[in-house]
Parts: C-alpha cells; structure tokens; sequence
C-alpha cells in the first residue's frame, strides 16, 4: 500500500513540473522613467504603457530589445476537391 501512494504521489508531481517550469512572459513595452534608472517592461500595447509612463511620471515608452514575436503559423495546404 505505502509503494502505491509514493508512485501515486511521484506521478502527481511529475506532472505538475512542466507547470511550474513555464517562463514569465515578455512583454513588448517597457516604460522608461528619466533620472530614476527604472526600467519596466510590462505592457502588450504602447498604449498601456504611455497612459502609465506618460504625463507627470517623466516616462517614455519603447520596444523591449528582449521581445521577440512568435512565430507565424504555417499556412494550411488546401484540401483537393474531388470532380464528380
């Protein structure tokens, strides 16, 4: 009994590792404040992060060197239409 719960658990937290190993994810604009060295890349859209950075903060906003898009999808061939 005992070797069944230790494999049930060994399994259980098997497959929770690919979860817990996933990376945080880059964003593609960074805030940038002036005269503070604060940098902070959290925003999808350059939008986002003008309403933050914008105004009274002193900020600017520009592309994270460390975004990269993801790749474009493989476009599908088209299915054969048979002639009857």
């Amino acid at each position: 009994m005992r070797t069944i719960f230790c494999m049930l658990a060994i399994s259980m937290l098997a497959a929770m590792l690919p979860a817990l190993a996933e990376a945080a994810p880059t964003y593609r604009w960074c805030a940038n404040y002036q005269g503070r060295d604060v940098v902070t890349c959290a925003y999808d859209t350059f939008q986002q992060c003008l309403d933050t950075a914008g105004g009274g903060a002193g900020g600017f906003c520009s592309e994270n060197p460390a975004w990269h898009p993801a790749p474009a999808a493989a476009p599908r061939p088209k299915a054969k239409r048979n002639k009857n």
